[in-house]
């Protein structure tokens, strides 16, 4: 039994071992990769916390509307208490005086030594209030804050759509460069294998005497000149990788395996791509938009600060200085009305009218630049897609002379050179396929992305 256990024990580890091994070699695929940016990138979630931190914003200024309330409490205790007079010493003219001079008088004729002339109180007390004021006209700050809040929510949602976009853009081209250069790597290790088969023939007929030293030595460097080329790209991919994973926010624990490229849609298919180029689809336009928008308020902000203030309010209160708790209440209304400091506001908006010039001379500029753009992607697009059909052709083109060489090479009508020259052309008409359908599916994303 004990037997049995240990089996299957060691029979579920192995199939543990195994699935965890699978799954440290799952495929990425291109919308795995954006998906996880989406959720990982540094930049994106940065974004996403600027927007979070504009809503704070905006219910931070939803207050202003509400009374402001305070509470404020007083109370002391003095050594000494804070009134302390004799009467029967006061001089004082007028009524009040006249009066204590006569208590005084009173006291001495019914007793000096019975009651005393000395008058001492508060020694300690205490009050406490509590105010609250709602605004009820505050020269439109309140509403004009909460507008430029609930901008200040629009642009950082635009701001995280232009970062969303560009990180995104940034690790398609990443990730298609990693799959170029391993498809650079299939062809150079297929082409090294080929010149592996050819050196054995060569070796052969050197030692028969039907080749001469030189074209052995030609087959050596190209050699070497192959595993130089398998070299770069190992270390390219290895670097591209890395720059992958630290988009995605993943640890990079070994090579990785990607998607391939695959077939290629006909060249009708791609000629139908759409030729309409817009910009104000575009968050950039938008936030151009936004920044015109903050200046006219800003100037409504700086106006309200010299209009009339007027707001309602009740207060009420505790007190208690002379052994007694007393309470009130009063409703009171107040105004606010700025008097001075009208030349200096009138300066202040001047300031802010020139901005709003200048934002919309920015917003003018900008759009111009964001259609050559979109009309430059467009552009890019289009050279892609012809390039790409020049390239397929002239790699078929390669593929054939590489052939027809080798086999006039094995059939002892060809020279080495020819074979490595034709080798040369192949590993060029190769690469440069591969690169044009790199920047054609880059290219791609980035228009429709700048087109949406």
């Amino acid at each position: 039994m004990r037997n049995k256990r240990f089996i299957v024990g060691v029979c579920l580890l192995a199939l543990s071992s195994l699935q965890l091994a699978f799954a440290q070699y799952e495929v990425l695929t291109l919308d795995s990769c954006l998906r996880s940016a989406q959720q990982r990138n540094c930049t994106i979630r940065s974004a996403q916390l600027e927007v979070a931190i504009s809503r704070e914003v905006k219910k931070q200024m939803l207050w202003k509307y509400f009374p402001q309330v305070s509470l404020s409490g007083f109370a002391f205790g003095s050594a000494r208490p804070l009134i302390d007079f004799d009467i029967s010493q006061t001089q004082v003219d007028g009524g009040l005086g006249s009066f204590l001079t006569d208590v005084a008088e009173a006291i001495k004729e019914l007793s000096q030594d019975s009651i005393s002339t000395d008058i001492k109180m508060i020694r300690w007390g205490a009050s406490a209030q509590a105010r609250a004021v709602q605004p009820i006209y505050w020269g439109g700050q309140i509403v004009t804050a909460n507008r430029l809040a609930k901008l200040g929510i629009d642009a950082a949602q635009l701001k995280e759509e232009v970062s969303e976009r560009d990180v995104l853009q940034e690790v398609t081209e990443t990730y298609w460069m990693i799959v170029g250069l391993m498809d650079k790597r299939g062809t150079v290790t297929k082409l090294a294998e080929l010149l592996d088969s050819i050196s054995d023939v060569a070796n052969t007929a050197y030692n028969h005497g039907l080749v001469t030293r030189n074209d052995l030595l030609r087959v050596q460097l190209k050699q070497n000149e192959l595993r130089t080329k398998t070299m770069q790209l190992e270390n390219g991919i290895q670097l591209a990788s890395r720059l992958l994973c630290h988009m995605i926010g993943v640890p990079y624990e070994h090579e990785l395996v990607l998607e391939t490229f695959a077939e290629e849609e006909t060249l009708t298919e791609l000629a139908a791509q759409p030729a309409e180029v817009l910009i104000d689809g575009r968050p950039e336009a938008k936030l151009l938009d936004i920044n015109v928008r903050y200046n006219q308020l800003m100037r409504r902000l700086t106006l309200g600060e010299s209009l009339p203030k007027l707001g309602l309010g009740v207060s009420g209160g505790y007190s208690n200085y002379f052994n007694r708790n007393r309470f009130n209440g009063i409703a009171f209304a107040s105004l606010s009305i700025p008097l001075t400091g009208w030349g200096e506001t009138a300066h202040k908006l001047h300031q802010h009218d020139l901005k709003i010039q200048q934002a919309q001379l920015m917003q003018s500029n900008y759009r111009e630049k964001l259609d050559l753009q979109n009309r430059q992607t467009y552009d890019q697009l289009i050279e892609a897609i012809k390039l790409m059909a020049e390239h397929k052709s002239s790699l078929d083109l390669a593929k054939e002379n590489y052939r027809v060489a080798l086999v006039n090479y094995r059939a002892g009508v060809g020279t080495m050179t020819e074979l490595l020259e034709a080798e040369a052309l192949l590993m060029l008409a190769s690469n440069a396929y591969t690169d044009s359908r790199i920047t054609y599916r880059t290219a791609s994303r980035k228009f429709h992305e700048y087109n949406k």
